[in-house]
């Protein structure tokens, strides 16, 4: 039997884990958070004081124990940092972590062994992997790639209205300026930058709400399906 290996990139703030999480749900696949084992490596490295030698960023991402529960809980090295990482500081500190080449080679490791342990595992039908590069560089051979992306402002806007719900003195010019500028980071990187793989689905969500978008992804996944199951 066939294993769908979907690849779903983007820029920051464009919804990409809700979406993996639910095109996982609803058509039984694996779904890796790559975004969160980031975000964890992020925590734990500005724990250490933001090393950036090699030795001590090779360790961080070879010896970090991290977990990513079904239900959306985040493990590293055993303790829960599930709503520790989604602050907008380690949000901006992962995009900084992502740029050394030995963490995103470490991850690179651990998100492919994932995808091979359930091709092997026969519970899933596939996985998909949300990101910035794993159409590119992570999963090159992924058999359905989506690119999704909406203006800044319309993710600033979403992220505002995120924030806002837990903290009230959040302010809509700071998020703004503070996803362009990641945006800035993630496509002006040396290792692997955020840009649309050749063969991906482009998708723009700034018009369409995560059912609607849902709809989009789910027309072009089945082919696959389809082929997976016949």
């Amino acid at each position: 039997m066939a294993f769908v290996i979907v690849a779903l990139d983007g820029p920051t703030g464009v919804g990409k884990s809700t979406l993996a999480r639910q095109l996982a749900e609803r058509n039984q696949l694996l779904y890796v958070n790559t975004g969160s084992m980031f975000r964890c490596l992020a925590w734990k490295w500005n724990r250490l004081d933001k090393p950036e030698n090699e030795g001590a960023l090779q360790e961080l991402g070879e010896q970090t124990q991290i977990v990513l529960e079904a239900d959306g809980r985040v493990f590293c090295d055993g303790e829960e940092i599930s709503a520790a990482i989604r602050t907008e500081e380690v949000s901006a500190l992962a995009s900084q972590v992502s740029r050394f080449v030995p963490i995103r080679q470490a991850l690179k490791f651990q998100q492919r062994q994932l995808v091979e342990q359930a091709k092997i595992g026969g519970v899933y039908r596939g996985a998909v992997l949300e990101g910035r590069d794993i159409g590119t560089v992570v999963l090159p051979q992924a058999d359905c790639k989506f690119f999704v992306e909406a203006s800044p402002e319309t993710r600033a806007r979403r992220r505002f209205a995120e924030l806002q719900a837990k903290d009230p003195s959040v302010r809509f010019e700071e998020i703004l300026e503070a996803l362009k500028q990641r945006d800035e980071q993630d496509r002006n990187r040396s290792e692997a930058p955020l840009r649309k793989a050749a063969d991906a689905i482009l998708v723009d969500t700034s018009n369409l709400n995560v059912e609607q978008v849902l709809s989009v992804l789910e027309q072009h996944l089945q082919p696959f399906l389809l082929t997976e199951s016949s």
